[in-house]
């Protein structure tokens, strides 16, 4: 919780949503990534299950 408070003032955000939104829009790549990797792997796909190395 303190690393949330201390980024959320280092933004200059009064609001938890909006460092919530601003994480959530930084990560969306990565969450995209890992959505898909789960699908290939639940999907039968073989191989290394979606895992990077």
């Amino acid at each position: 919780a303190r690393k949330f408070f201390d980024l959320q003032d280092m933004l200059g955000f009064d609001k938890a949503s909006n460092t919530l939104e601003w994480l959530f829009n930084k990560s969306k790549k990565a969450i995209k990534d890992l959505a898909r990797s789960k699908n290939s792997s639940s999907a039968g796909g073989g191989g290394d299950g979606g895992t990077k190395t």
